[in-house]
């Protein structure tokens, strides 16, 4: 056994685990998508939105931070703050979804 097959074996359980956890993330936001468009409402609309920024924006961030060239630090913060900012929009956007009367909802 290599020293390096523990690291090789947790990276590809991290790599699936990441692609599981993405893949159900798109069919979520994905079939809240689909009804905003079944029905016109907005709610389902922002609903949609923020379970993108929830879930899909940082595993996408996180992927892209790997491929960034410079000083681990740098990655480090950049990353950090771009799930926070997508957490944040993330969940304003869930809230305003809750917040929009039913009257309102839905587009004429």
């Amino acid at each position: 056994m290599e020293p390096n097959q523990p690291l090789a074996v947790s990276s590809l359980l991290v790599v699936a685990t990441t692609l599981i956890a993405l893949g159900l993330s798109v069919f979520l936001v994905f079939h809240a998508y689909r009804g905003y468009r079944r029905h016109r409402s907005r709610r389902m609309f922002y609903l949609a939105v923020g379970l993108g920024m929830l879930t899909i924006v940082p595993m996408v961030a996180a992927i892209g931070v790997v491929g960034f060239d410079g000083p681990a630090h740098v990655r480090s913060v950049s990353l950090s703050l771009i799930e926070r900012m997508s957490q944040i929009v993330g969940l304003c956007s869930i809230l305003y979804s809750l917040l929009i009367p039913p009257a309102e909802s839905t587009s004429k």
